[in-house]
């Protein structure tokens, strides 16, 4: 290439020594080239230095007289679109518009980033319809368009907009019984119209509602008592407005189960509320975190005897305390056998159910769990017993001896208390169960009782990187539970979806339906778990009120599981219908004359006033939408109905107060589906 230059030089230069033109005229410079990566802002690169020596030589009447001057102008292209947002079935219309002095022909090339595919064209403009295919998941699309004119110029621009799968009525109402404590009518009607994305966006992003601050003392009362502890619990759990949260909470809190109930956290309610705070505070965080957090809290070293377990010491017959180590493997990680990352059970090859640890991983956690008690305690012996805060080490009564975890991982001899729990948490942490295990049993709380194993498989693989490469991201766990099409009943629906609702959940809605209220603010509500077989933070037992594999006798010949049903027993069956009975007949505010300032009304003015002014049919339909998220069967519409006319000599407040009362105690509200 240097010798053809030098040769063009050289005949160049024998012209113009032969008399081929005045010694003052130069050769016509090229043309700058515009580069194709001109970011459509007006700027682009000539690809051919500035060329300001040949320009300022050239003079105004070459300028003028050069047609091809035109061409090294860089395009300049703007989108037009209407909208960032579209809804399901509106026409998407997105134009290219070109600004040029001539009319010269320009092409058009589109490149889709990302979105559901859509057919592309070679003009200036796409349109189509806004996909109604069957996901919750906001479209979220990406396109690149080149123009490109005749003179090989060319300019991109890159447009993004969104579909929003915006929810009906009945698609909020159902979102809202899975995704809150029971929701009221008039939050069905705000969230009718947002996207599922949208909604739960907004609540990961409320400010916490903590329930620490509305444990209030007994008037005279110096400290507060456990029944000040569950007031707080209906508090926040009936008037919060991070109602997401407070469900997912609830469901952590049959995970990471602590009880008060008849053990001697029953006298530390600050401590039970600050307990729940910490499942609160990490219910949208990320799973080690809450892992870490709930391990140090007193009130699970009390309930499950790690706080102040020792080191061996032979000579006092003093072993380290084996029941949180089993428990936090059992119960809070991994489970007993082996899984696939569907949640199904993996096989050896015998056709056997693989155990996911022995006694040498339960001896080797129990020494990580030495050495812990209270914070800001002075002396091992002589404790702070403050319940609210992190336990704090103590080295001389950690083990330092070698200590064996899961898959032959091992602890070396010497290494401290706070380094052998990371270390520990780590390994529990990153075992490939974690994401099965816990995914399926939030699916169950949450949405169904009985997941397909590619439900929980998917999400499951959200647990193990949100996308963004983080393990036990909780906010996109829960979300990835929500937009899942089995929980949002598109495609095929499982003929065994849905879940019993929980007994005091139910009660939960009724109350927040009809605004639940005593004069003084207070909601005392004695043995709760006689009434309702549980309350919050009341289990009997590690295991929660009921097992996740639990199977009532009339399915014991499939496949299937019914975990509520475990406390459906005779006497919480009766229990709950003599409550249902007394909360919504025989407290119905307007029914009363005088108030009593610690009795619990309800207030159903709004529904006495629709059926005087609307008619029975006007409430069954709002009612429909409120408690059967608008899947009331007929069979059900019919009962109501025929329940109305045996009190339709009565008032409005005896017909109001029934037709909620059988729709208490129907099968139909009882599952959620």
């Amino acid at each position: 290439m240097i010798a053809r230059h030098v040769f063009i030089i050289l005949i160049l230069s024998l012209i113009t020594g032969c008399g081929g033109g005045s010694q003052s005229e130069e050769p016509v410079p090229e043309q700058p080239v515009v580069s194709d990566s001109y970011n459509g802002d007006g700027s682009g690169s000539d690809g051919g230095g500035d060329g300001s020596s040949d320009d300022s030589s050239s003079g105004s009447d070459q300028d003028s007289d050069n047609d091809s001057s035109d061409e090294a102008k860089p395009l300049v292209i703007a989108i037009k679109i209407d909208s960032d947002t579209f809804k399901q079935g509106e026409i998407v219309k997105v134009k290219v518009e070109v600004s040029e002095q001539d009319t010269q022909q320009v092409s058009f090339a589109w490149e889709q980033l990302s979105g559901p595919e859509i057919a592309l064209t070679m003009t200036d403009s796409l349109e189509f319809t806004a996909s109604n295919n069957f996901t919750a998941l906001d479209e979220k699309y990406h396109f690149l368009v080149t123009v490109t004119n005749s003179a090989g110029l060319s300019a991109q621009q890159e447009v993004r907009f969104s579909v929003l799968k915006n929810m009906n009525e009945a698609q909020a109402s159902r979102l809202l019984h899975q995704a809150s404590l029971g929701p009221t009518y008039n939050e069905i009607l705000a969230v009718s119209g947002k996207s599922y994305e949208e909604w739960l966006n907004d609540q990961v992003n409320l400010p916490i509602t903590y329930h620490s601050p509305l444990v209030e003392n007994f008037p005279d009362r110096d400290e507060p008592n456990q029944i000040n502890r569950i007031d707080a619990w209906w508090k926040a759990s009936l008037n919060a407005e991070d109602q997401l949260r407070q469900r997912v909470a609830f469901a952590l809190s049959e995970i990471f189960v602590v009880s008060d109930l008849n053990t001697s956290l029953s006298g530390e309610p600050e401590g039970m509320a600050a307990y729940y705070d910490i499942l609160l505070e990490h219910a949208f965080g990320n799973y080690r975190d809450l892992l870490k957090q709930v391990t140090l809290s007193p009130v699970m070293g009390v309930y499950l005897s790690h706080l102040g377990n020792e080191k061996a010491d032979l000579e006092r017959n003093i072993r380290p305390d084996e029941n949180y180590a089993r428990e936090v493997m059992q119960l809070f990680t991994i489970g007993l056998n082996e899984l696939n990352l569907n949640g199904t059970n993996k096989l050896d090859q015998n056709g056997e159910i693989i155990p996911t640890y022995g006694q040498s991983e339960i001896e080797g956690f129990a020494k990580v769990f030495t050495g812990w008690t209270f914070a800001y305690s002075t002396r091992w012996s002589r404790p702070s017993r403050n319940y609210t805060l992190p336990m704090q080490a103590f080295e001389d009564y950690h083990s330092i001896s070698e200590k064996v975890l899961l898959n032959g991982e091992v602890i070396p001899a010497n290494t401290n208390a706070e380094q052998s729990l990371e270390i520990a948490l780590d390994n529990l942490f990153n075992h490939d169960n974690v994401a099965p295990f816990i995914s399926k049993q939030l699916i169950q709380r949450l949405i169904t009782s009985n997941p397909s194993p590619g439900y929980v498989e998917r999400v499951a693989m959200v647990f193990n990187d949100n996308g963004e490469g983080v393990r036990g991201d909780l906010a996109a766990i829960v979300k990835a539970i929500y937009l899942d099409n089995e929980a949002r009943g598109f495609g095929i629906p499982l003929a065994h979806f849905g879940k019993i609702k929980e007994p005091l959940l139910k009660t939960v809605q009724f109350w927040r339906v009809f605004n639940a209220r005593t004069l003084n603010n207070r909601y005392y509500t004695w043995n709760l778990p006689s009434t309702y077989g549980q309350g919050p933070l009341q289990s009997p037992s590690v295991f929660n009120f009921f097992r996740p594999d639990y199977q009532p006798g009339e399915l014991a010949d499939t496949e299937l599981v019914a975990p509520e049903l475990q406390i459906a027993n005779d006497a919480a069956l009766v229990g709950m219908i003599n409550t249902h009975y007394a909360d919504l007949v025989w407290r119905v505010a307007e029914r009363h004359d005088e108030l009593n300032e610690n009795s619990l009304y309800l207030y159903m003015q709004a529904d006495h006033d629709l059926i005087n002014m609307n008619g029975l049919s006007a409430v069954l339909d709002k009612y429909d939408l409120l408690f059967f998220a608008g899947n009331m069967s007929q069979e059900m519409r019919q009962a109501l109905v025929d329940m109305d006319e045996f009190f339709a000599s009565r008032d409005s407040y005896q017909r109001i107060s029934n037709l909620v009362y059988l729709i208490s105690i129907s099968p139909e509200f009882t599952l959620q589906q």
